[in-house]
């Protein structure tokens, strides 16, 4: 298993969800590592919590985001079908670098959009438009 992946793991685990333990927090970057966005985040890393997504969750706060975790690299595919309100997203690599963005995907949008990724960021839609960023950094 690649350092990455073993360190996202571990993270992951660092960061579950528990009545003791401090909101996740992450931020994203810009090249020169400048926070463009600050948020607290919810982690969706089984199966069952992926696929629910923010159908599980509902209206998210201006600072909040659903960070979707895969166990590998693979294609997916996010769609907002029962999702009441518009989401951006943020596919990203194993080590947290921005793979490509879905902005303002329709409200109850059934449509899948897909890329290759490890890790999916789940925002309110139009949080992202402006921004310059390039990693994603957990806190």
């Amino acid at each position: 298993m690649s350092k990455a992946i073993t360190g996202l793991l571990l993270l992951a685990g660092m960061l579950g969800c528990s009545d003791s333990q401090p909101t996740p927090r992450a931020r994203l970057l810009d090249d020169d590592g400048k926070v463009q966005l600050e948020l607290e985040i919810t982690l969706a890393e089984t199966e069952y919590e992926r696929q629910e997504g923010l159908r599980l969750h509902g209206p998210l706060a201006a600072n909040e985001a659903l960070l979707l975790v895969f166990p590998k690299e693979t294609r997916v595919c996010i769609t907002n079908a029962g999702v009441p309100f518009p989401i951006d997203v943020v596919y990203l690599s194993a080590t947290r670098r921005v793979i490509a963005t879905e902005l303002n995907i329709p409200a109850n949008a059934p449509d899948p959009y897909c890329h290759q990724a490890q890790l999916a960021l789940e925002l309110n839609g139009d949080s992202l438009p402006g921004l310059n960023y390039v990693k994603l950094e957990l806190f």
